[in-house]
């Protein structure tokens, strides 16, 4: 259809996306040099029936217009949209087999548990294959994946059921429930996108999506009106994606932290007005610190911004550590990580978190990120020597091996071409490795995407890329014969 015979809503998502560009001219938004806020021309009605019948469904009136309409895939939150033929690739894994069964009814829905989730998800739920062939069905049966957001998460749209036509975030690898986004069809989500781009929202801390819509004031407003705990706080935290916090809003939160009972809320609003830099903040540490409200405490000392605070309260949040987890432990990595160049701040003193039972994931991965950034690794050696050996999930040895880097020490390298023999033949490795090869503009190459051949491009690092380029390295990897004499050659056989 030419742009004339567009109806009135496409040419305003037109009008919205050259506004978002005009905002965001050098793609400094997450995603946005993938798809530089352009869209591939519109789908034609035989294209998108021909899709429909090979996949034996129905897509969505709203998404279904918007290919017809306004684009075939491309500018979109994230890494963009798929279009048409990318649609049909995204249902099937590297050697053509099918991993999503998208003619079933939805089993996920709003607001999962945990517990449910885990029970879902765990193999015995899922024997047989990936599909749950034998047992309970794939969690995201009935889902159609429309675009990526890096790694293993996924942007999709619901189907059937309840929620068709809704869009909904998901982690390929389970890691956690699917989130779904809070506006019901696809149309009002894009478009809230734009919006945000257009009036310099952040997506840093939260990612799009996932806080509630509105500016400063409009949520204030929703705040004044709210009764509920879980409903204030989810408010709070969508003020984290303002650049700044106007005085009214400042003026009102402080006074409502004033008269609020719930401790929760309480601590979330001194959380939020501390990385908003309100006024008398860091004198309610104290009152946290006897409350018991240590994670929260920690939160404020970190986002405070000012050094005399992080400089006052470090030892405090050394001591604190052995009892923390989630969101609070990971703050107090962040402070300890910013205290980095004072002389009794060094990886050493962080050995019992190490060997500490109960992190999950994310934890881990921030204390790695912390001993990163600190001086006296050789100190934790032994633990790392025993960690490399024993962690079976790439998606946290990637952090383990860049957080020793700059240590010398034979063991632990020649740990790393034992790594390296393991995961240079994974399939994700190789879709990596030919994403290496790839010239693009500039001459650059595409980085490893997958966490398999993020893993590898690590510990390529950790020998500088075996004295070659980037994509040489790769090269010399991926060949069985050149990588076994480079071995023999630096004593690894």
């Amino acid at each position: 259809m030419g742009k004339t015979g567009q109806p009135s809503w496409a040419k305003r998502i037109l009008k919205l996306l050259e506004q978002a560009k005009a905002k965001d001219p050098d793609f400094e938004r997450f995603g946005a040099y993938s798809h530089q806020y352009r869209l591939a021309a519109p789908a034609s009605e035989e294209q998108i029936l021909k899709f429909e019948e090979q996949q034996g469904i129905r897509l969505p009136e709203e998404f279904r217009d918007f290919l017809l309409h306004v684009g075939n895939g491309g500018a979109g939150p994230y890494y963009g949209l798929y279009g048409i033929r990318d649609l049909g690739d995204g249902l099937h894994d590297s050697h053509g087999a099918r991993i999503y069964r998208v003619q079933e009814e939805p089993v996920i829905y709003p607001k999962m548990s945990d517990e449910e989730w885990n029970r879902m998800t765990a193999p015995e739920s899922r024997q047989g294959d990936s599909m749950g062939k034998g047992g309970e069905a794939h969690p995201y049966v009935g889902v159609l994946p429309i675009g990526s957001q890096g790694c293993t998460l996924m942007t999709g749209l619901m189907l059937a059921g309840p929620y068709r036509g809704q869009v909904v975030y998901c982690d390929e690898d389970y890691c956690g429930p699917p989130f779904f986004v809070r506006e019901k069809g696809f149309l009002s989500w894009y478009e809230r996108w734009l919006r945000e781009v257009i009036a310099g929202y952040s997506d840093e801390e939260t990612g799009f999506g996932m806080n509630i819509d509105g500016n400063p004031t409009q949520l204030m407003e929703l705040y004044e009106q709210a009764q509920d705990p879980e409903e204030k706080i989810e408010i709070i935290d969508s003020y984290y994606k303002f650049e700044t916090l106007p005085g009214k809003q400042k003026t009102y939160f402080k006074q409502a932290c004033a008269r609020e009972s719930d401790m929760e809320v309480r601590m979330k609003l001194i959380k939020m007005m501390a990385r908003f830099h309100v006024p008398g903040m860091a004198k309610e540490l104290e009152t946290l610190w006897e409350y018991g409200a240590y994670a929260e405490a920690v939160s404020i000392i970190t986002y405070e911004g000012t050094w005399e605070v992080k400089e006052a309260w470090y030892e405090k949040v050394f001591e604190i550590l052995p009892k923390l987890h989630g969101e609070g432990f990971r703050d107090a990595c962040h402070t300890i990580s910013a205290m980095k160049e004072y002389p009794n701040v060094h990886a050493g003193r962080l050995k019992e978190a190490l060997g500490r039972d109960g992190l999950d994931r994310n934890d881990r991965i921030a204390l790695f990120h912390c001993i990163k950034d600190l001086k006296g690794k050789e100190e934790v050696l032994d633990y790392f020597l025993e960690y490399l050996s024993a962690e079976e999930e790439p998606g946290i040895l990637i952090y383990a091996v860049w957080c020793t880097e700059g240590v010398e020490d034979r063991q632990l390298q020649e740990l790393f071409v034992k790594l390296m023999d393991k995961y240079r033949t994974h399939e994700n490795t190789r879709f990596d490795y030919k994403g290496s090869q790839m010239v693009l503009k500039g001459g650059a190459c595409m980085g490893a995407s997958r966490p398999e051949g993020q893993l590898t491009s690590n510990l390529m690092r950790q020998f500088d890329y075996f004295g070659l380029d980037y994509r040489g390295a790769w090269k010399l990897l991926m060949d069985d014969g050149r990588w076994r004499e480079w071995k023999q050659r630096n004593g690894f056989l």
